[in-house]
């Protein structure tokens, strides 16, 4: 009886295509290559098409999977591929985009994988300055607040990869700290790691941990962030972003800690959040500040793809159980970076970045959030409309239609790096009142329990930007 063959189109005729036609033919003879497409012409390789004509080679080919094999690819690329093939259900895989795919001539069938959001959000693999991190943080101990959160995780997991001491995982959910316990365990990196149950609020215990495992570097990760949410609830935006931020800043300076990173975000820009007020309450907290001992780092992320809570993890979780995913607005803009990508900010701008400066990754272009769900469901050799539907929903409070990543004063100010990865600049903006009497106003506010509208009010005099 004769074999099924499948037939395989590759998308990229390049080295690492060329070497993975060479595996198939060599190793695989349940696939056939029918042929390459890729926009530039490549010596010696006869190319049926370009990739923009994929969909009409599909139907002249009885194709039942398509490889995209272009390491170096970035998400514009592999977005463009989904979408021009949103109309069919034929798999698309992808050879993983690593260094040492091509650098090693290791292209395997065997290795080639389904689409992660990362693919056609994310950029490429880039090879870190690993010696270089190492002999930074190699016998340094670490404390990260919000260490057992998708970010927070991350940091841990890279930070022991680079030999610290130790790192000091501090977080108020029992229930993530308890799911990274296990996942330590399971890498047989526990031994590495300190971890602690508590909430940025409980300053005596900061002070006492601080003062008895004396970090080098802070983290600070924890926060709320969920924009919506936030807008409902002041009083706990407030109270754990601004009150809970400075807690942890002052015991770190109390006890000189050399390195201190917050986490920003993209949403402190023209705020017209709580939560993106409260973040830049804090960027100017740090402003004001005259260490002589402790440096200070800023950090601003965009969203991160599959964190917790973030856009990807709700349309997969409603394709699985409904078959639609939900979209604010068909032209909702946003920046993506990935987990990896965000932890690799933090920890190598903490080494390397000046005092008091804001880093910002290089994020690229702004993405339609409506393209995001094509492609998720594209991803998954789905059609929109006939398998998934996507459900336009209208903007939540506080959300922006499209997001910035600095003002248009700072953009005159910012510097790139060396890699061009990162932009820099100083952290120079002052609050518009004394940002130390404006905090103890908004803690007695909140412990009093004033009303919703009594704290925005407050907080809108800072921020006429924000939204009810």
């Amino acid at each position: 009886m004769s074999m099924e063959v499948k037939n395989i189109l590759i998308i990229g005729a390049g080295k690492a295509g060329r070497l993975l036609e060479k595996d198939i033919r060599e190793n695989h003879l349940e696939c056939r290559v029918v042929g390459f497409v890729d926009d530039k012409p490549t010596k010696g390789v006869s190319l049926l098409g370009k990739i923009k004509d994929v969909s009409v080679i599909l139907e002249s080919y009885r194709v039942d999977e398509l490889v995209i094999a272009i390491p170096s690819a970035d998400g514009v690329l592999v977005r463009s591929i989904l979408l021009e093939n949103k109309g069919n259900r034929v798999p698309i895989r992808i050879v993983p985009r690593e260094q040492r795919i091509v650098g090693a001539s290791q292209v395997a069938y065997k290795d080639v994988k389904n689409l992660h959001p990362e693919d056609f959000l994310g950029r490429p693999f880039v090879r870190k300055n690993v010696d270089r991190l190492k002999k930074f943080y190699k016998g340094k101990v670490v404390f990260v607040t919000g260490g057992a959160g998708s970010i927070g995780s991350e940091i841990v997991r890279q930070l022991i990869d680079l030999e610290v001491k130790k790192v000091v995982v501090y977080d108020s959910s029992e229930y993530l700290v308890f799911l990274l316990e296990q996942q330590l365990k399971e890498r047989n990196q526990l031994s590495h790691c300190q971890l602690v149950v508590g909430s940025i609020l409980h300053d005596n215990k900061l002070d006492y941990l601080f003062s008895t495992i004396k970090p080098d570097v802070v983290f600070h990760a924890a926060a709320y962030k969920h924009v919506h949410l936030m807008q409902d609830n002041i009083d706990e935006a407030i109270y754990n972003n601004v009150i809970g931020t400075k807690r942890v800043i002052d015991a770190a300076v109390a006890n000189k800690v050399k390195l201190f990173t917050f986490i920003s975000t993209d949403k402190v820009v023209n705020p017209t959040s709580v939560m993106g007020a409260t973040k830049k309450l804090c960027e100017y907290y740090i402003s004001c500040l005259k260490s002589p001992s402790t440096k200070f780092n800023i950090v601003r992320f965009g969203n991160v793809i599959n964190s917790n809570g973030s856009a990807l993890p709700l349309f997969e979780r409603q394709m699985d159980l409904y078959g639609y995913v939900t979209v604010t607005h068909e032209k909702m803009q946003r920046f993506f970076m990935s987990i990896r990508e965000a932890a690799q900010l933090v920890i190598e701008s903490t080494a390397f970045g000046k005092s008091n400066t804001i880093h910002i990754l290089n994020m690229g272009e702004l993405i339609g959030i409506y393209d995001v769900a094509l492609c998720l469901i594209r991803s998954r050799n789905m059609v929109v409309g006939e398998d998934i539907e996507v459900r336009i929903t209208g903007l939540r409070k506080g959300e922006k239609m499209i997001e910035e990543l600095y003002t248009a004063t700072e953009e005159g100010e910012m510097k790139t790096d060396r890699s061009k990865k990162y932009f820099t600049l100083k952290n120079t903006q002052a609050c518009p009142r004394d940002v130390f009497t404006l905090f103890q106003e908004l803690e007695e506010q909140v412990k009093k329990g004033r009303s919703h509208s009594s704290l925005q009010k407050t907080m809108k005099s800072i921020f006429p930007s924000l939204k009810s």
